[in-house]
């Protein structure tokens, strides 16, 4: 993949989709970005704000996740390169990952009090959780 080719393909994308959906947001696109964690190292990252930036994070990040998979399907990435590309907004990313790990933690200490397994809840967006129509 041509990272700033693919950079460039989805600022034209998201020029279209801010313009024509009347968006109130502002996005900046980064080649070769620092980590932004331990596990992730994308290629792109596309960072957004402004005003409509609720819009994005609403129903669990649906609007966000639905234009980065969008972007992946512009630039025609096969599963396994989905990591080289990541959108994020109002640090959405590392909060939600914050959250897991906060989770994680809980179950472990409560397999560790109890020597029980723990089980946790559907995820939002997993495959067995309904979908509203």
């Amino acid at each position: 993949m041509d990272k700033i080719a693919a950079a460039n393909r989805i600022n034209e994308f998201l020029k279209a989709v801010v313009t024509h959906g009347g968006l109130h947001l502002k996005y900046r696109i980064v080649v070769d970005p620092p980590a932004l964690n331990e596990w992730e190292k994308p290629e792109v990252y596309v960072d957004f704000s402004g005003p409509d930036s609720a819009l994005l994070l609403d129903r669990g990040g649906e609007l966000l996740r639905a234009l980065e998979l969008l972007a992946f399907e512009i630039l025609r990435l096969a599963s396994g390169e989905h990591e080289k590309i990541s959108f994020d907004c109002k640090n959405q990313r590392s909060l939600r990952l914050k959250e897991l790990r906060m989770a994680a933690s809980v179950a472990a200490e409560k397999v560790r009090q109890t020597g029980t397994p723990y089980h946790f809840g559907a995820a939002h967006g997993s495959p067995g959780v309904a979908r509203r129509s």
